[in-house]
């Protein structure tokens, strides 16, 4: 193969001299020439940080990045999906990957060899989210994240059911209801739910109300009233949903509003639960079992490296099937 692929905290991938580290978790290694970021959750986000590196990653990710962690990125290349650019005599291509706003996965082409790194992605659409396209590849290194049989996610469009129905329920009784969410990625999907189909004021954490204002600026409309600036009557009034970032504890918030009941949105609610929780929906900007199982076939590589999650369990599985495939880390 013209690719060579390693962990080395992150994937490091090598061809004729080129090194390009994807998704590193820290920003101290020198092993590579350039960086890849996939997109603007913090874990991966780690990158951005080297000045003196070349960061390639999209527009949308870059200005992410920037307006919620307050940093400049030096040094990056900003892409545009579905735009070829020339890494030396390599091709290189960011495509959608379906997992949260700018989120992109990387395709590079070194004469008739295909390698593509998914990063993390979604293979169904959402409410702000198109689904990623099967790219066919020589190399193929996907995240596992839901990489067992039991992570089977019901249909979306059920699961928007319910949350609107538990929400809705939730206002009747006189409580506030509470969604724990991802300030980028969760938290514009169930914003876009309540706008589409529900007249219920979304209010919003200012870390929200931050990635929700830049996602507008790229042309989303968003309808939101910022907790510390138009949400605060509305939260007294108990008449709308309430988004904060996953981080809070919902033992926190309960004690500072008494009449709060707490909700999830998570593919993990199909293996843990929490009792300080009142509420858990199995929404996720993961692929799960089956859909990483159908993206893998439609891609037809000729070797897999499984990364994240349940990585050696899903490359047993791979192989048994027929497909070559191994852990890039356990």
């Amino acid at each position: 193969m013209v690719f060579e692929v390693s962990w080395s905290d992150g994937v490091l991938v090598e061809n004729d001299g080129i090194r390009m580290l994807l998704d590193p978790s820290r920003f101290t290694n020198i092993s590579a020439n350039y960086f890849f970021i996939s997109h603007a959750h913090k874990d991966h986000t780690s990158g951005f940080m080297e000045n003196n590196k070349i960061k390639y990653s999209t527009t949308q990710t870059i200005s992410l990045f920037e307006g919620m962690f307050k940093k400049k990125v030096k040094n990056a290349v900003s892409c545009v999906y579905g735009q070829p650019s020339d890494l030396h005599k390599l091709e290189l291509k960011i495509v959608n990957s379906g997992h949260v706003f700018g989120s992109g996965a990387l395709v590079l082409t070194d004469r008739d060899v295909t390698f593509l790194y998914t990063g993390d992605f979604n293979f169904t659409d959402t409410l702000t989210q198109k689904a990623i396209t099967p790219i066919e590849c020589d190399i193929l290194v996907v995240e596992t994240t839901y990489g067992r049989p039991n992570f089977t996610f019901p249909p979306r469009e059920d699961v928007y059911y319910d949350i609107v129905e538990w929400t809705a329920k939730t206002i009747k009784e006189n409580n506030l209801p509470i969604f724990l969410v991802y300030p980028i990625g969760k938290a514009q999907e169930i914003t876009k739910l309540f706008n589409l189909f529900t007249t219920i004021p979304v209010v919003t954490h200012p870390a929200i109300s931050k990635a929700n204002e830049i996602v507008n600026k790229f042309g989303d409309t968003l309808t939101y009233y910022d907790l510390l600036i138009d949400g605060a009557e509305l939260i007294k009034s108990k008449n709308c949903v309430a988004l904060f970032p996953s981080t809070f504890s919902p033992k926190i918030l309960k004690s500072t509003y008494p009449c709060a009941k707490i909700a999830v949105a998570t593919g993990w609610t199909l293996l843990y639960s929490n009792k300080n929780i009142d509420a858990s929906f199995a929404l996720s900007g993961h692929a799960d079992f089956p859909q990483l199982i159908q993206f893998i076939k439609a891609c037809r590589p000729k070797m897999v490296y499984t990364i994240h999650g349940y990585a050696s369990d899903f490359a047993i599985r791979l192989n048994k099937m027929g497909i070559h495939a191994k852990p890039l880390f356990r």
